[in-house]
């Protein structure tokens, strides 16, 4: 590994040098495509730069005007939009000095057919704020538009995958799932809402692909990077989440879920060990998986839907949730009458608040506590 990275290191500074100060640079067009440029061969030899992926960068480098810029959920959405770029990319920030930090391409995983793109800013107190993105590719896609007319639609067609499910939610929180069949097109009509369709692509349990495509709107601009936050109480902030969840349930034609206390309690700490572990998994060797847990030891007979996120605030938390459409079909599960929410500070200098929705059907009836 300490090979991959150092030729690494040397080919992303050779390539860097024709470009001192990032800018946000244009999309060559206006689809929704990859954009496939050079071969990385020391990130792996499927690993190559994508240029969309490299303007999304270079756009977040821009917008960072401190040192002590932080990446929103809000500002990587627009500079992959921006960009036209289709993938769920990750973005990792180092801050250090003109030499290509080696932690930042350790970040990105060997082995796989891996976009990548990268960009930093220089400040005048000598250190050079860095960001690299990365996304595995798995799955071919035809080129989407960015942007249609009122009353039109798109067709989606990709390749690759085993079961590969579209999901998309409309800008007032209507939701679809389609099925997409190999080598043919699935159309997704009946676009009349302004704004954006949020679109995602899941085979299997993982996300291959999510974009949007907007509606009679400019896509919006990348916003400055802000340089702090204001630390929220969870308690407090939670309860706004159990009133998003019922408003989005109504707009899909669904009844209310209630808020059950009595799990709260586990939900609080399976949400409590995920920001512990710092990692965002509904299961890992340190947290067990909270319905697994909930099936065996608390109430067998339960149906329980759980989604997971990591944002600074929790409304932000749950535009992650609104700009993942397939795990809003958790939040719209169809028989479902009780919901469980907690958040839960990381436990780190600069926390991030983890999330955790707990989504339940009692078809033998609502369980009771154990009277001592």
């Amino acid at each position: 590994m300490r090979v991959i990275v150092a030729a690494a290191l040397g080919a992303i500074a050779t390539a860097c040098a024709p470009h001192p100060v990032p800018v946000a640079v244009p999309a060559p067009d206006t689809h929704i495509r990859y954009r496939t440029g050079d071969v990385l061969p020391a990130l792996g030899p499927e690993a190559h730069q994508d240029r969309g992926l490299q303007a999304a960068a270079e756009a977040l480098a821009a917008s960072a005007t401190s040192p002590a810029a932080r990446l929103t959920t809000g500002a990587v959405r627009a500079a992959l939009e921006n960009a036209h770029y289709p993938g769920p990319a990750r973005f990792v920030v180092v801050v250090a000095g003109k030499e290509p930090p080696r932690s930042l391409f350790e970040s990105v995983p060997t082995g796989l057919a891996v976009d990548v793109g990268w960009a930093w800013r220089d400040y005048s107190d000598g250190t050079r704020w860095w960001v690299l993105g990365w996304c595995a590719r798995r799955l071919q896609l035809d080129d989407v538009p960015a942007t249609v007319l009122p009353g039109r639609g798109v067709g989606i067609r990709v390749e690759g995958g085993k079961n590969p499910r579209l999901f998309v939610v409309a800008p007032g929180g209507r939701w679809r799932e389609y099925v997409l069949t190999a080598g043919s097109t699935r159309w997704v009509g009946d676009m009349n809402e302004r704004g954006a369709y949020r679109m995602e692509v899941v085979d299997g349990d993982r996300v291959e692909l999510l974009f949007a495509v907007h509606v009679a709107e400019a896509i919006a601009p990348v916003p400055v990077l802000p340089t702090q936050r204001t630390l929220e109480n969870p308690y407090a902030a939670v309860d706004r989440l159990y009133t998003r969840i019922n408003e989005f349930r109504r707009v899909n034609g669904l009844g209310a879920v209630g808020r059950f206390p009595l799990f709260e309690p586990l939900v609080r700490e399976h949400a409590a060990c995920l920001a512990a572990a710092g990692v965002a998994a509904h299961k890992t060797e340190q947290c067990a998986s909270l319905p697994e847990r909930a099936t065996a030891t608390y109430y067998p007979r339960g149906h329980y839907y759980e989604n997971v996120a990591v944002a600074d605030t929790v409304d932000e938390a749950w535009e992650t949730l609104l700009a993942s459409p397939g795990h809003l079909a958790n939040v719209l599960c169809r028989d479902c009458t009780h919901v469980s929410i907690a958040a839960v500070m990381e436990p780190v200098p600069d926390p991030r608040l983890y999330v955790v929705w707990e989504v339940m059907a009692f078809p033998a009836g609502e369980p009771e506590a154990i009277r001592k």
